[in-house]
């Protein structure tokens, strides 16, 4: 799985660099600084499957099609 690490990214530039590696790679695992709600909304709209986690310092998100 293709791993994206958005950490230190502005917050404008994260959805069109996750949508291009989906489209890529067709799922991603993506490293943030809080649980993306919003784009996890999106993604969901947009027929993906996401699951976050949290392990004490970052949130991993797995997202794939549905």
């Amino acid at each position: 799985m293709e791993r994206l690490d958005v950490r230190g990214l502005p917050h404008p530039e994260r959805p069109p660099l996750v949508m291009k590696k989906l489209q890529e790679h067709g799922e991603l695992e993506l490293i943030v600084e809080v649980e993306p709600k919003p784009l996890m909304a999106m993604l969901k709209e947009k027929g993906y499957v996401c699951e976050s986690k949290f392990d004490g310092e970052k949130w991993i998100v797995r997202i794939r099609r549905a």
